[in-house]
């Protein structure tokens, strides 16, 4: 499912004036994406993401501007969005991704890798990418019912791994 700038907005209370304001375009433009009879420059999409500031619209622009969706959002037939049942698929995936931890692909290097130590890696890229997109599920969930920006969340957690210098 994805999320529209207009579906955003309406959940986050924004009007599109406002909402103009705020990321300095003008509001006959932003009339004309929420409505879809302009696309969105590639440009506006960072700029119009961390100013919504929804986790459903944020997920949706990454897959639209990237072609890579890291992280869906997941709200499918099995999927309840509440941070208990995300809790609980998180445990299951982080299970299934633990297998993986003690097997012997890790000291090999890629370049020396047999073909079943590299099937053991493809595996375990596949099942840490699924577990990750869970555990963000599970950062967004938290996000929606708690009312967190998650531009504050990011904000913070960039300035945190700055502070430990992992990132410049």
């Amino acid at each position: 499912m994805k999320a529209s700038l207009g579906d955003a907005l309406k959940e986050k209370g924004k009007s599109q004036t406002a909402f103009a304001k705020e990321v300095g375009y003008d509001q006959s433009t932003i009339s004309k994406w929420v409505t879809g009879s302009r696309t969105i420059t590639k440009e506006a999409r960072p700029i119009l993401a961390r100013a919504v500031d929804s986790f459903k619209y944020y997920t949706t622009l990454i897959k639209e501007t990237t072609g890579i969706g890291f992280a869906p959002y997941m709200d499918g037939k099995k999927i309840k969005r509440d941070v208990a049942s995300l809790r609980v698929l998180v445990e299951q995936e982080q299970r299934d991704t633990m297998e993986f931890w003690d097997k012997d692909f890790w000291y090999v290097p890629a370049n020396s890798a047999n073909e079943r130590e590299i099937q053991e890696a493809r595996r375990f890229v596949q099942e840490y990418s699924e577990k990750l997109a869970i555990e963000f599920n599970l950062l967004g969930a938290f996000c929606e019912q708690y009312r967190f920006s998650l531009k504050e969340v990011d904000q913070k957690r960039d300035l945190a791994f700055k502070t430990r210098g992992f990132v410049k």
